[in-house]
């Protein structure tokens, strides 16, 4: 991988002094340095985006950034014919694409906000969403979809060997049971309520900058789909991260955030049930995958969402809901 690194690198333009792998699951994914500058490769080297998906991402990002909607990495192209590289070596099972990004400096998965930066996360997901719903996309423009067949009836937790393997036959009847309640609770799929997302923005794709700015990384995920289950994810990922007792301080902050710049979907009620898909995106994750680093916190967590989503179908309640609409 290091070596077929470099080769994407000089694709891309950058003659590199160092690099270093900051992760590997999904992607591979490598810090470059190249004198003062510093840069993100990003290699997919399993089940990845296809190359017009990767695109179509970089296009996205490129709106987001010309129009100052949020701070973002900037894509890195040798010519704006040639986003992204693709690369094949005899006997690897599939070719790897590579995009590549501006570093952005700052603390990387803050573990809490305080009250200021809550809500400018707020304001940031607003205007990311306020973004979308006036983004024209472009004629060839391909990303995922993340609504309720995709999440439930084709991920991995329900079409998966693995997943059959590793779930009871009890805990493959909870997630049908999960699947036809939420089924029967989501809304339509209006211009008010289904757009371009983000798709996963968890407080690890968060920096806050040097400024104190909040910028949003990481859009491999990113599709059309519900704009609540961007604030779920948000909300989800910071109730995991910080104490019981700060939590509602903290969603209050990021809701007067969100408010400040447009009004939260009319499903803002269902807080519940974008919370489960979430959660059930992240099943997916790890019930489909051979990756050593998941498979160390992997079942650990899967076990704990199976947990929380038998107590949903006996309440109807998931952690993490709040009546948003309501808080001032």
């Amino acid at each position: 991988m290091r070596s077929l690194a470099f080769d994407c690198l000089e694709y891309h333009g950058v003659i590199a002094g160092d690099i270093r792998l900051l992760q590997f699951e999904d992607n591979a994914v490598y810090l470059v340095e190249a004198g003062d500058a510093r840069y993100v490769l990003r290699m997919s080297v399993r089940d990845g985006r296809s190359p017009q998906e990767q695109c179509s991402e970089l296009e996205w990002m490129e709106s987001l950034i010309a129009e100052k909607a949020i701070i973002a990495p900037k894509p890195v192209y040798a010519r704006p014919d040639r986003k992204v590289s693709v690369h094949a070596r005899p006997g690897w099972p599939e070719a790897v694409t590579t995009a590549m990004f501006e570093w952005i400096p700052g603390k990387v998965s803050p573990g809490s906000l305080n009250g200021r930066m809550a809500e400018e996360l707020g304001r940031v997901t607003a205007k990311l969403h306020e973004h979308a719903m006036n983004y024209r996309l472009p004629a060839d423009f391909s990303r995922p979809e993340w609504g309720h067949a995709e999440i439930f009836d084709h991920g991995a937790a329900a079409l998966s060997p693995l997943a059959r393997e590793r779930l009871s036959a009890e805990e493959q009847a909870l997630l049908a049971q999960v699947r036809e309640a939420v089924r029967d609770r989501l809304p339509e799929r209006t211009a008010a309520e289904w757009g371009l997302i983000h798709a996963d923005l968890h407080r690890g794709n968060l920096v806050v900058t040097p400024e104190g700015d909040v910028a949003v990384i990481d859009f491999d995920d990113c599709g059309l789909g519900y704009y609540m289950l961007d604030v779920a994810t948000v909300l989800s990922s910071f109730l995991r991260s910080c104490k019981a007792a700060d939590y509602p301080e903290f969603a209050a902050s990021y809701s007067r955030g969100y408010r400040s710049v447009r009004d939260f979907p009319p499903s803002v009620g269902l807080l519940n049930e974008f919370l489960v898909m979430r959660d059930t995106i992240i099943l997916n994750f790890i019930l489909g995958s051979a990756n050593q680093a998941v498979m160390e916190w992997g079942p650990a967590r899967a076990k704990g969402i199976l947990g929380l989503m038998r107590d949903y179908l006996n309440t109807g309640r998931y952690p993490g809901y709040l009546n948003l609409a309501h808080i001032s």
